[in-house]
């Protein structure tokens, strides 16, 4: 509830309402009916890594970890993964082939996605 007038001042969560938001003050849970999920909180920012990291502007292929990450956080990952081009490499789809197991991720085989050139099995 702290962040609605701040995010409306904004232009942001302008459709935002108790039907399509989980709110919480600072001790509570506002929503009448509850959350959705036991897990909710988690699912939520699984999905924000995911759209956030999708603004790379090609599919990634890597092991990304987070310890209370959100929006900030996951934008600085990026830009600085991009911002390195020997970090990374975008591989064409013709010399593509499917990755098969853990070992493989990191190895940069999968067609038409950056992908990282570190990693477990490459650093």
């Amino acid at each position: 509830m702290s962040d609605v007038t701040r995010l409306w001042s904004a232009g942001f969560s302008l459709g935002a309402s108790f039907e399509n938001t989980v709110v919480f003050d600072e001790t509570r849970l506002l929503n009448p009916e509850g959350l959705r999920f036991a897990d909710e909180c988690a699912r939520h920012k699984v999905l924000d890594a995911i759209g956030d990291l999708a603004l790379a502007g090609l599919p990634l292929l890597g092991a990304y970890r987070s310890v209370r990450g959100g929006h900030k956080l996951n934008h600085a990952v990026l830009t600085s993964l991009l911002a390195d081009r020997s970090a990374w490499r975008v591989v064409e789809a013709e010399t593509a082939r499917r990755v098969r197991s853990h070992a493989e991720v990191g190895s940069g085989m999968v067609g038409g996605m950056v992908a990282p050139a570190f990693g477990p099995d490459v650093s």
